[in-house]
């Protein structure tokens, strides 16, 4: 593999693999001169198979790649802490690397009685280096505000002028949790494929959303997670459209940063640098960045999460900031059968000092252009 125009710092990268099969759980790891790098098989839905591993390489280096398996990488594995999941309740999962907690899973069971707890689904967030959510759940200010998640406010199914409200679900609408498709879990990294279902006031289904979701090795301190959704149509076109303060995938921080919001400030990229990181900013220039970071302070340790926003997203795309918490992105799109949506975001989450503008820049470049030449054996 070859590190072009930036240099690879922690860096999720993938190769296919020809001419060879494993087992899915098949301990697995790359020689790159006398280094042994972890490796960890992914199974396609179309049985096609790729090598994951975290690679680090200046700008202009190349790297040649062995990919070994079984014994010869026991010693590399037994060393390696793996990701895990592990169910905490019913109706909710968790990830844990090293014993830490890593992102949890809530995914309640609709009810009409208690539609405020049940309404969505949603990732909560964990601090990387203990065991306290970053991101809130029910409650506090904006209940409907969930960690990373994802809504409109604005939804209209074929040629119906009901207005849907998957983003604040207050009238039986909703994103419900229907399957957990295929979970990851290995030393590279760990996440899960769910099916999810939007639904109308009545609980009929009008979108299903597959929902990707990777957390990758890091440093400590850092946490890497990959948001990857597709939704499609099951019956009928549907109108997503909104606003952007309320609709999109979305962050939304903990109950103590609305509460002590004044310590919270944005880092935007090189052109949008000569706003004010302390003010909320609505207006026209906020479209179309490519990434937007938000740091905050909860019980006295420094958070900055890095929302990326993937160039495949569809364009024309609103940034929506608010210093209580919350930040992501938005876009209306038209869904039909031959035209689903797909979206990519990275969540690059890190505690303590402030990340530079030109690491975050890093972090971009190889999140939105993969590294090429790639040459594995």
């Amino acid at each position: 593999m070859e590190a072009r125009n930036y240099a690879l710092i922690n860096t999720p990268v993938y190769a296919w693999i020809e001419d060879m099969e494993f087992e899915h759980d098949a301990m697995v790891c790359l020689y790159l001169e006398d280094e042994i790098v972890p490796g960890q098989i992914e199974t396609l839905d179309d049985s096609r198979q790729r090598v994951w591993w975290i690679a680090n390489l200046d700008i202009g280096d190349s790297a040649r790649y062995e990919l070994r398996k079984n014994d010869l990488c026991r010693e590399e594995e037994s060393q390696t802490e793996k990701y895990i999941w592990e169910r905490i309740t019913e109706h909710s999962t968790r990830l844990f690397v090293g014993g830490l907690p890593v992102i949890h899973y809530e995914h309640p069971v609709f009810d009409p009685d208690n539609i405020e707890e049940t309404k969505k689904p949603f990732h909560h967030v964990f601090e990387p280096t203990g065991n306290q959510f970053i991101t809130k759940g029910p409650g506090g200010l904006f209940s409907h505000h969930r960690g990373i998640f994802f809504g409109y406010n604005h939804v209209y199914v074929g040629d119906s002028e009901e207005r849907i409200d998957t983003w604040h679900a207050r009238n039986g609408e909703r994103s419900e949790h229907v399957e957990v498709i295929r979970e990851y879990a290995g030393p590279v990294m760990g996440g899960h494929k769910v099916r999810i279902h939007w639904k109308d006031h009545d609980g009929k289904p009008f979108i299903e959303e597959i929902r990707d979701i990777r957390v990758f090795r890091q440093p400590y301190g850092e946490t890497l997670i990959d948001f990857h959704s597709v939704l499609g149509t099951i019956d009928q076109p549907v109108r997503l459209d909104g606003d952007r303060q309320h609709a999109g995938v979305q962050f939304r921080a903990a109950q103590y940063v609305a509460d002590h919001s004044e310590m919270t400030r944005f880092i935007r990229p090189e052109n949008w640098s000569h706003l004010d990181g302390g003010t909320e900013i609505d207006g026209p220039e906020m479209y179309n960045l490519p990434w937007n970071a938000m740091h905050f302070i909860i019980d006295d340790s420094p958070f900055t999460v890095t929302y990326l926003s993937h160039p495949s997203n569809p364009e024309n795309a609103e940034m929506s900031e608010r210093l209580y918490g919350r930040f992501g992105e938005f876009f209306p799109y038209l869904l039909t059968e031959d035209n689903p949506l797909t979206v990519n975001y990275r969540f690059w989450v890190t505690e303590g000092q402030v990340p530079s503008v030109e690491n975050i820049d890093l972090k971009f470049h190889a999140f939105s252009n993969p590294s090429s030449a790639i040459e594995i054996r």
